[in-house]
């Protein structure tokens, strides 16, 4: 069957334009939209939202790859034989369509999901809503609830009755609202049913009791605006009809209207005449039309609602040409809106890959990113595992080395203060109460040569990082430098009020520290011109220790009033203090990797902290028997206490390996620790008075103590 070509062309004219609206309304704007700064609403919103769900991306992901993977299997079967070719080119085929309905129906469960706390909120708000407005005294509650509480997204479509003036035939008025919502019913239940994979549609042809307008469906959409819907209505004066749509949430909540221009039924008739067709049967074409346009518009708009929401769909619109043709249509009326569908069909596709490469490459990179730190985690395991062994090796080297006494220096008429070791390992001073500065050579024990000029006792000696210079620290309140090769006194300034306690060289700098008695002060001089460069306050009793970190950026500090602190050298700013010690503190020093702060405490113990955290990783003393310990605090707090009911420690220094960790005590011996298990390895006895002063070579295998029995005895490890 086929009309008149004038109307046939008539009616293409009057179509063509709509599909171009809803088009660029409905499709060609949702992929501009994933591109907008700005955050959509409506259904675009909801695709950024499933976009970001890791349901989507992981379900996404392993599209992407069975689709390569059908890929590569096509073409390993190309040079397969027919029949094998096609059974299994039948069955790819199919995996794919399965794959593309499980995407379908896992984007529109997701997009329920997102909707649900919306339609939550509307259900609560709906009796407000009816009794606010009495318009809705015309629809069924119990219908809008229900649609509400669909558990499947799907897009709803309702067609109004059709607004009939009583001018217009009696066929007109006691036959098309009859035959609109059944026939669109038909149509639709067959090729986009309600619970369909593909693109469900839930039509209600009688929800409306009575003819709508604009206005009807923007009150409408304060009720279901969170349902994406569209509407179809018209109105027929005796010689037009004028079709409408309405929707919103196919691209935002706000409504759309649009209007087809209106079409001249009546001159449709009276060409029908002409051509023969008497008046019962002309009209009945003419409600046919009508009718065929709605289903038109409602495949349409189907069709684009879910090439927006859904890559993989394929319009149904594609295949209803045939359909049409036989409700008097000629396939050219519905090709406009193929076209569009097709057009908007390959943009789609194009941001499809366009988010698949995104995705492939984001995906590559997490991949690449987890490989990376699983082979990271498998160094750190590996590199753990062979450090854990490394200490255990050493710790049975440690706890085997043998300590000998090789030689005992007289010299001093009083206690032996401090000691300091040259970095090449081969010069040894030591300061006294005696007032004076020893200088031994190590390698044969002899004295080389005596540095008098203090006025009170030697508390403090330290050797500069080149070797050439010795710095004293007296408690005749000053600082002396002298030529460590020839035992001139360079210089001489002031220190601090009543005594100069340490003085410490910054092994990276030309800058020397030194703390006193009364003042509670740390000063930083300049090591060339003895220029005070800065003074540090900040403890609150005597400061009897101060000491660089190997890389001359951090002081530590030790002090009567219990605590330790670290400063930033550049600035002068205090880091942090390390409370929590009881006692006052009497000597500290930095391991050789700058980690690790050990400090003497009057407590007789030496506490090991993190330099640059503060935290606690062991408390030594030796009060239980020798190689006794206490399980980890935690990861980075490991606690052992080695009891020692003799004595408390005077002096600590470590070994420049960081493996060993000397500390001369009040019983008159120097104990040996592993600082890496805190297991105590030997207590050296020989002296007969408290070690005050212990300096470890830089080798690791001397060591030089000095005691309150005026001797320096240099020990040996085999």
């Amino acid at each position: 069957m086929s009309l008149p070509r004038p109307v046939s062309d008539t009616l293409i004219e009057l179509l063509k334009p709509v599909a171009s609206e809803l088009g660029e309304r409905l499709g060609a704007n949702a992929v501009s939209e994933r591109y907008a700064e700005i955050e959509p609403s409506g259904s675009s919103a909801l695709n950024q939202q499933i976009k970001k769900d890791p349901r989507w991306i992981k379900a996404q992901m392993r599209y992407l790859q069975r689709q390569q993977a059908r890929e590569q299997e096509l073409i390993a079967i190309a040079d397969a034989e027919e029949r094998v070719k096609e059974e299994r080119a039948n069955r790819i085929k199919a995996q794919e369509v399965r794959d593309k309905r499980a995407i379908s129906r896992l984007c529109r469960d997701l997009m329920r999901e997102f909707q649900s706390e919306a339609i939550r909120v509307k259900l609560s708000e709906i009796q407000t809503i009816w009794d606010r407005d009495n318009w809705f005294s015309n629809l069924s509650r119990q219908e809008t609830e229900q649609i509400l509480q669909q558990q499947q997204h799907r897009l709803l479509l309702l067609v109004a009755p059709a607004k009939i003036s009583q001018d217009c035939p009696d066929s007109f008025r006691h036959n098309l609202n009859i035959e609109l919502p059944a026939k669109l019913r038909a149509f639709l239940n067959q090729h986009y049913p309600p619970h369909g994979d593909l693109c469900p549609v839930q039509f209600y042809g009688d929800y409306f009791k009575k003819s709508i307008s604009d206005i009807d469906v923007e009150r409408l959409q304060t009720v279901l605006s969170p349902v994406p819907t569209a509407i179809l209505y018209s109105d027929i004066s005796d010689y037009e009809v004028n079709f409408h749509v309405g929707f919103w949430g196919v691209i935002n909540q706000s409504v759309s209207l649009v209007a087809m221009q209106p079409w001249n039924w009546e001159e449709v008739y009276h060409q029908l005449e002409a051509e023969g067709k008497d008046k019962k049967l002309s009209l009945r074409i003419i409600r046919q039309i009508i009718v065929t346009i709605h289903k038109l518009l409602a495949a349409f708009l189907a069709d684009l609602y879910y090439l927006n929401i859904d890559f993989t769909h394929e319009p149904q619109l594609f295949k209803l040409q045939a359909e049409f043709a036989q409700e008097w249509f000629s396939k050219d009326w519905a090709q406009p809106y193929i076209e569009t569908l097709k057009e908007i069909q390959e943009q789609q596709r194009i941001v499809y890959k366009g988010e698949m490469r995104r995705l492939a490459l984001r995906e590559a990179k997490a991949r690449a990113e987890r490989q990376r730190l699983e082979e990271a985690e498998l160094k750190r395991r590996e590199e753990a595992e062979a450090a854990a062994k490394r200490v255990k090796e050493l710790a049975h080297k440690l706890k085997h080395q043998k300590w000998r006494c090789v030689f005992t220096l007289p010299g001093h008429s009083s206690f032996v203060n401090s000691l300091a070791i040259s970095p090449d390992g081969k010069i040894l001073a030591s300061g006294s109460w005696d007032k004076t500065i020893k200088i031994w050579n190590l390698e044969t024990t002899e004295l080389i040569g005596t540095l008098t000029g203090h006025s009170d006792r030697v508390n403090s000696v330290a050797i500069s990082y080149d070797g050439k210079m010795l710095v004293s620290g007296s408690s005749d309140e000053t600082i002396k430098f002298w030529n460590l090769h020839n035992g001139d006194l360079l210089c001489t300034f002031p220190g601090h009020s009543m005594e100069v306690n340490s003085v410490a060289i910054n092994p990276k700098r030309l800058v020397i520290a030194s703390c006193g008695g009364a003042d509670n002060t740390i000063k930083l001089w300049n090591l060339r011109s003895g220029e005070l460069l800065r003074t540090l306050k900040g403890h609150s009793d005597n400061v009897n220790a101060v000491v660089f970190s190997p890389d001359g950026k951090i002081l530590a500090s030790g002090s009567s009033d219990a605590t330790s602190k670290v400063w930033d050298v550049e600035s002068g700013k205090l880091l942090r203090t390390l409370s929590g010690l009881n006692v006052g503190v009497n000597s500290v020093a930095i391991a050789p990797d700058g980690q690790i702060l050990a400090s003497v405490s009057n407590d007789y113990t030496i506490k090991l902290r993190n330099l640059h955290r503060g935290s606690l990783l062991r408390i030594l003393n030796t009060n239980s028997g020798r190689g006794k310990g206490v399980p980890n605090l935690g990861t980075n707090e490991a606690l052992h206490i080695l009891k020692n009911y003799v004595s408390r420690g005077e002096s600590v220094a470590i070994s420049g390996d960081g493996l060993t960790l000397a500390s001369g005590c009040d019983d008159n011996t120097i104990n040996i620790w592993n600082l890496q298990t805190g297991e105590l390895l030997t207590s050296l006895k020989g002296h007969s008075g408290t070690v005050y002063s212990v300096a470890i070579a830089p080798s690791g295998n001397l060591l030089a103590s000095g005691s309150a029995d005026q001797t320096i005895k240099i020990w040996r490890c085999d």
